[in-house]
C-alpha cells in the first residue's frame, strides 16, 4: 500500500514495499542494506577538506594551503553507485532523496562534536533555481535542521552572480568562476556555522563563501555535504 506524506513542503511517496534503487531487491528504504554498504562506508578522510586520505589527519594539500573552513563531513565519495543517486537528486527532481541523505549525514554529525549555531545552504541564483525547480543544498539543509535542531538561515548568504555551472568547467577555472559571486545580507554573523552543499569537487564554492563569513567575524566554519570527489 502506498501513501503520500507531506514533509517540509515535499510530497513524498511512502510504501511498505519498495524496490532498491540499484538492485531492485525488496526493501523498506530507497536502497537495500547490501547496496548501502557499497558506498556509505567508513573511509579515512582529511580533517579539513573531507577528501579520502590515508589517515584521518590533514592531507598534504591542506597542510600546504589550508582552506578557510575548519572541517568537512561527507557521506561518501562521488563515484558509482552513489553518484547515480546524487545526479537523480540534482537533475531529475528527486527532492525526496534529501530526507535519506540528511538522515545518514545527521548520524555522522552527532558523533563529530559541537553543533553550529546556524546552517547556511549554498545558495543558487534565482534564475538557476527556477530552471531546476529547487535548491538541492537547501532541501538537504531543511531536513538536517530538523534532525539536529539547529536553526536554518536562508537569508544571510545570497548568490548575486548567475555563474556558469561548476560541473561544466575545467578544474582550473572554478575558483575564478565563483569569485565575488556571493554576498552577505547582514553584519550579525553567528560565531559558528555549517555550510551545506551537495557535492564538493575543488572546494572553490565553499571556500569563497567561507571567506565572506570569516571576514565578517565568524570563528568556526564547518562544511557538510553528501559527496566528495
Amino acid at each position: 500500500m502506498e501513501v503520500k506524506k507531506l514533509i517540509s513542503g515535499i510530497s513524498v511517496k511512502i510504501s511498505s514495499k519498495n524496490s532498491c534503487y540499484f538492485c531492485l531487491a525488496i526493501t523498506d528504504d530507497v536502497f537495500c542494506t547490501a547496496c548501502e554498504q557499497d558506498f556509505i562506508r567508513d573511509t579515512q578522510r582529511c580533517l579539513k577538506c573531507g577528501k579520502a586520505n590515508q589517515s584521518s589527519d590533514m592531507c598534504g594539500n591542506c597542510r600546504l594551503s589550508p582552506p578557510v573552513f575548519f572541517s568537512t563531513t561527507v557521506l561518501f565519495n562521488y563515484e558509482y553507485p552513489a553518484r547515480k543517486l546524487v545526479l537523480a537528486f540534482k537533475f531529475k527532481r528527486r527532492a525526496e532523496l534529501s530526507i535519506l541523505f540528511a538522515d545518514r549525514l545527521a548520524n555522522k554529525i552527532r558523533a563529530s562534536g559541537k553543533l553550529p549555531k546556524a546552517l547556511i545552504p549554498v545558495p543558487l541564483h534565482k534564475k538557476r533555481q527556477a530552471q531546476r525547480g529547487y535548491n538541492q543544498s537547501l532541501e538537504l539543509a531543511k531536513h538536517l535542521a530538523i534532525k539536529l535542531n539547529v536553526p536554518l538561515n536562508t537569508a544571510l548568504c545570497k548568490r548575486i552572480v548567475n555563474t556558469n555551472p561548476q560541473s561544466e568547467l575545467p578544474m582550473q577555472s572554478r575558483k575564478k568562476n565563483v569569485k565575488n559571486a556571493f554576498a552577505l545580507s547582514s553584519d550579525n554573523i553567528p560565531k559558528h556555522i555549517a555550510i551545506i552543499d551537495d557535492v564538493i569537487t575543488t572546494g572553490s564554492t565553499i571556500n569563497e563563501i567561507s571567506l565572506l563569513f570569516k571576514k565578517a567575524g565568524c570563528e568556526q566554519i564547518d562544511v557538510w555535504a553528501i559527496a566528495r570527489t
